[in-house]
């Protein structure tokens, strides 16, 4: 069930690689061209669509997935791949916002999402290292032990064979973690290439670059790309951030941009298992086999809100440190980031976005996507089947649960009223000619605001500064040299193109002309 990564690891990589789309490569599936017909439609190839896919595709339905760049080269591409049901202080803080049941629920969706993932491997004879490993959850401090026993109950009791681990057991300071054994870790491109390739085996079609710009109709719908549409009577968007706002996602889902760091171990005598941080700011740590049968250190965290900070840079050096502190490692090999969508309630939204409608969405996996989209591909899939999942009503987009939600909703779109005035503030009078190779700014030009950066050989790049999902305007990213959204996580190239979503649509170029630079 295991095996080593597709190549040795090179001597050094540049950053925002990750270590899971360094050691693969792309497929090169064909892009969509003119218009074809099927029974669903996927939009995304992460963890969710093509689960997702493979299972209409198996249930004898004609399905056709749609990427907009390459498979797993999104979110799933740059996770840090823990395959487990343990979710930090999850189930305590269930019970408490919600009840036991709700609690069980949650509980049953990760374990079935862990089981669905390796029978999946078991019958595909998919090789993605995929190992068996215990996963901690670790108090730091006293008071946070406290926690960390509440959690211990709650996990029992909503039906994991959680247990109480000694401080001894964590690879960093800690006063005592929650254990949970027989959890999962492994290479998620590998996974996914090869529920990619069970999918085409069973009759279903992937198109790769063919991005979605509009999805339209009440059902049957008409999936629209640059070159081709497809036409289908239920859609499945498995975009991290949904593409599709009847469900005023907007209003109920943030988006939370954190860091990783990977460095070669220097010994076999590494940390086993997969490790997380109870407090702030996260820390979470895992391993992951070499070719050479050496191990690779995954560290993660230094996490915030998308488009609210500078110096971001200075957030995978900070991990080194903590990196460096606590483990015997070698020179830094990998630095990316990764992006994740949190509900103001809790709990994913996975389902039918309306009950009218055909159109799926599952997003709001708070960094826990591997078993979360897993269990979201089962219950869709299920919906589609008219076989709805036990946990499917715990998550389905139209819930309304007040009491939970209510401090959430309110602080989160407190935030994006606060980010929408303060993007007027951000924007400055000048001169593009000011500006140094490497260095950004959003101008005041002509009664516009501008988003110009001069790259490292002093070419200026000039596009408008409104984000084209719903108009708030962006900021830089130093460290990843893009421009992203405050408000729902967009982010742009330095010429505008779209690199994650919600939207749809590129920045619009603004020319510079001779005296505005």
């Amino acid at each position: 069930m295991t095996s080593a990564s597709k190549r040795a690891l090179p001597p050094s990589r540049a950053d925002r690689v990750s270590f899971w789309l360094d050691t693969t490569d792309d497929k090169e599936l064909p892009s969509l061209v003119g218009s074809e017909e099927v029974d669903v439609v996927v939009v995304g190839a992460g963890i969710v669509g093509l689960t997702t896919a493979l299972l209409v595709a198996t249930s004898g339905r004609r399905v056709l997935l749609v990427e907009r760049a390459h498979i797993a080269s999104g979110v799933s591409g740059f996770t840090t791949a823990k395959v487990t049901a343990g979710h930090g202080l999850v189930y305590s803080h269930l019970e408490s916002d919600y009840d036991g049941d709700t609690s069980r629920r949650y509980a049953e969706a990760q374990l079935a999402g862990l089981e669905l993932v390796r029978r999946l491997v078991e019958e595909h004879g998919i090789a993605c290292d995929l190992e068996a490993v215990p996963n901690y959850v670790a108090a730091e401090t006293e008071n946070e032990l406290e926690s960390i026993e509440r959690e211990v109950e709650a996990a029992k009791r909503a039906g994991l064979d959680s247990e109480p681990a000694r401080g001894a057991d964590i690879p960093f300071a800690s006063t005592g973690a929650v254990q949970l054994s027989d959890q999962g870790q492994f290479h998620p491109r590998r996974y996914l290439l090869g529920l990619a390739e069970a999918t085409l085996a069973a009759g279903g079609r992937i198109v790769e670059q063919s991005a979605v710009l509009g999805i339209e109709g009440e059902g049957p719908y008409v999936v629209r790309t640059e070159a081709g549409e497809v036409h289908a009577p239920a859609v499945v968007v498995a975009t991290s951030y949904p593409i599709v706002e009847p469900g005023f996602f907007a209003t109920r889902i943030h988006p939370w941009r954190s860091y990783v760091v990977a460095a070669r171990l220097s010994s076999d005598e590494g940390p086993h298992g997969m490790f997380i941080n109870a407090g702030r700011p996260s820390r979470s740590v895992r391993t992951a086999p070499l070719e050479d049968g050496g191990r690779l250190l995954i560290v993660g965290g230094e996490g915030h809100r998308v488009g609210q900070a500078s110096e971001t840079a200075a957030r995978h050096a900070t991990l080194e440190r903590f990196m460096r502190d606590h483990f015997a490692v070698g020179e830094t090999l990998y630095r990316w980031s990764t992006q994740d969508a949190f509900s103001v309630d809790g709990l994913p939204f996975v389902g039918r976005i309306s009950e009218k409608q055909d159109i799926f969405v599952a997003t709001g996996f708070a960094g826990w996507g591997m078993t979360n989209g897993s269990a979201a591909a089962l219950s869709i899939a299920g919906e589609l089947a008219g076989i709805p999942a036990s946990w499917s009503h715990v998550f389905e987009p139209q819930r309304r649960r007040i009491r939970a939600a209510a401090t959430g909703f309110i602080r989160e779109n407190t935030n994006v009223a606060r980010q929408q005035f303060a993007g007027a503030l951000r924007r400055r009078d000048g001169s593009a000619a000011d500006l140094d190779p490497g260095s950004a700014a959003v101008l005041d030009i002509g009664g516009n605001d501008v988003a110009t950066y001069r790259d490292s050989n002093g070419v200026l790049h000039s596009v408008s500064a409104t984000c084209t999902h719903m108009g708030c305007k962006v900021s830089w990213n130093s460290s990843e040299s893009s421009w992203d959204c405050p408000c729902h996580g967009s982010r742009f190239t330095p010429d505008g193109a779209v690199l994650h979503g919600p939207a749809l649509h590129p920045l619009e170029p603004i020319p510079l002309e001779d005296g505005q630079e």
